[in-house]
């Protein structure tokens, strides 16, 4: 006798479809839109990004040692020049220790002038690179300070230092 293969269950019969059977389609996927935020978002971030490189410390190798002693004599007591604010547009100038004080940025340029050697002046003690220190009032403005130091490299003075305002 011949062996039977086993047989299969019967499925069970399902109900039939009503109408014709659709094949299920999946829809299209807009990119229209994504595309549109994802530049969007690309112009933020390069318009925000800074390109600046940041500011470090720089490296110095300072000398070792003393070294020789210069023959000249020691820096004289610097010439300092205050400027303080008058209100609005004015500006008061001083040199620290003149008797009377310059009315304008001119008259601060021949006043340091003729106190340079050679210039025959009556306070005449200084010569061109000895130190200037202007000391702008903290509410000076920036334009009279850059008056001054005008001032002192118009009278030929090499050696201008600042000081930081309200100092």
């Amino acid at each position: 006798m011949a062996a039977q293969a086993p047989s299969k269950p019967a499925e069970p019969e399902l109900p039939p479809k009503k109408g014709k059977a659709k094949p299920h389609k999946m829809g299209d996927l807009n990119l229209t839109s994504m595309m549109d935020v994802v530049f969007q978002l690309l112009i933020f971030f390069v318009l925000t990004a800074s390109f600046a490189v940041g500011e470090g410390i720089l490296p110095a190798e300072l000398p070792v040692g003393q070294g020789k002693q210069a023959d000249t004599d020691t820096p004289k007591q610097p010439i300092k020049v205050l400027l303080k604010s008058a209100g609005g547009e004015d500006v008061l100038i001083q040199l620290e220790g003149m008797p009377t004080a310059p009315a304008d940025f001119p008259e601060l340029y021949q006043t340091l002038r003729s106190m340079q050697v050679g210039s025959g002046g009556a306070f005449a003690v200084y010569n061109k690179d000895d130190p200037i220190i202007i000391k702008p009032d903290s509410t000076v403005r920036w334009g009279h300070v850059v008056n001054a130091f005008n001032a002192c490299v118009r009278a030929k003075y090499e050696n201008i230092n600042f000081s930081e305002p309200g100092n």
